[in-house]
């Protein structure tokens, strides 16, 4: 590929190496019970993995483009895991851009390190971006926020060290406060309950729940931010999201793909591989592997662009999200039925990226959302 070099093959290579002797043999226990990867996360960060995104000026590598290899090429064996390493940027990118060394030293660098996991709790009934219409609030009572209210959907609940939530900023309030504030809320804070987590059609393994805050107290210097937002602006802040979601796609797709490519040239029809055996098999396998090569370029497009300091790239960063799950869908669909039967067993190991795939189209904000947002911009 024009992205790689000899340094980024030696990358892959480890990560490679990691994903087969860490994830691999930890993929049947998590679908089956739902077990959160905490070990597999907190090796991924002594070996500076998840610090490969992270910027140069708190020791990471600063680089999007190594950061989607890596996302990448653990999807290939779990979309889930993937995606809980795709979920670390949404939960600190906000607390990178308050710029509080505090906060950075306490929360962000041990995430970096694979010794903390961070949620972003946006979400409630009334939608993942409806800031104008939330009811969780933050007063302010001397020198302490108490937030009152809840959250539904959020990524990593009951397994996150710490949550950043959205919170409506309840009057009276003066300047430089806004309508809505960001606030980091310590997972052991009083006042902070886990509600329900999710039974999912997919992603087994990543805990996606309720948040329940009743006079949860933590001080003024948890503020990360405060906010006039509106729907359109949480939308368009929603690129890095997105094109982290979209490498996950791609590998959940290379996966399915390659794992069902293997099987049909190996299960023969008499002497012959089914694979050799009948051509419309082979033109499937085209097809969906012409498709893979069209949103490698665009996810690595945008993330090359990031690396060279251009964010004029939300447009095809939601894109990227957009098409990769249903490229993602419809690869791993197309899989099942060329394997037959065998594609449906769960023992298989091919049904699982159908259901994640699933999922994938609605984490991270909704893709109708998201192709909303790219209309409004025409």
């Amino acid at each position: 590929m024009w992205y790689m070099n000899e340094e980024r093959e030696q990358l892959v290579k480890m990560i490679k190496d990691f994903a087969e002797s860490e994830i691999r043999p930890f993929v049947k226990t998590m679908e089956e019970t739902d077990a959160f990867p905490h070990e597999i996360i907190r090796k991924a960060g002594e070996l500076g993995l998840i610090a490969l995104w992270f910027p140069e000026q708190i020791g990471g590598m600063g680089k999007w483009l190594d950061y989607g290899l890596f996302l990448e090429e653990v999807s290939k064996i779990s979309n889930c895991v993937g995606n809980c390493f795709a979920s670390i940027p949404a939960g600190t990118s906000l607390l990178l851009s308050c710029g509080k060394p505090d906060l950075i030293g306490q929360y962000v660098i041990p995430t970096m390190m694979g010794q903390m996991v961070p949620a972003s709790a946006q979400s409630e009934p009334v939608g993942g971006t409806r800031i104008q219409d939330f009811t969780c609030t933050a007063a302010i009572e001397g020198d302490e926020l108490v937030i009152n209210g809840g959250k539904i959907f959020c990524t990593n609940a009951g397994q996150a060290d710490y949550y950043t939530v959205n919170c409506k900023t309840k009057p009276p309030y003066s300047a430089p406060f806004g309508s809505s504030c960001l606030v980091l809320v310590p997972a052991n804070t009083p006042g902070l309950k886990i509600g329900h987590i999710e039974n999912k059609v997919g992603w087994h393994g990543s805990s996606t729940g309720q948040l329940y805050f009743q006079d949860c107290r933590v001080p003024m210097s948890n503020l990360m931010m405060t906010m006039d937002m509106d729907e359109s602006m949480t939308a368009a802040g929603a690129f890095g999201p997105a094109i982290t979601t979209a490498c996950c796609m791609l590998g959940g797709a290379e996966g399915v793909y390659e794992k069902t490519l293997a099987y049909c040239k190996e299960r023969k029809h008499g002497d012959t591989p089914i694979f050799q055996k009948y051509q419309a098999m082979r033109h499937t396998f085209a097809e969906l592997k012409m498709e893979i090569e069209l949103l490698r370029s665009l996810i690595f497009g945008v993330l090359e662009d990031l690396d060279k300091g251009d964010y004029n790239i939300s447009e095809r960063a939601l894109t990227a999200k957009v098409k990769g799950s249903r490229i993602f869908e419809h690869v791993a669909s197309e899989c099942i039925v060329l394997m037959g039967g065998n594609g449906t067993i769960v023992e298989n190991d091919i049904e699982r990226y159908y259901r994640d795939a699933k999922v994938t189209a609605i984490g991270g904000m909704s893709i109708y959302h998201l192709t909303d947002v790219v209309a409004s911009q025409l």
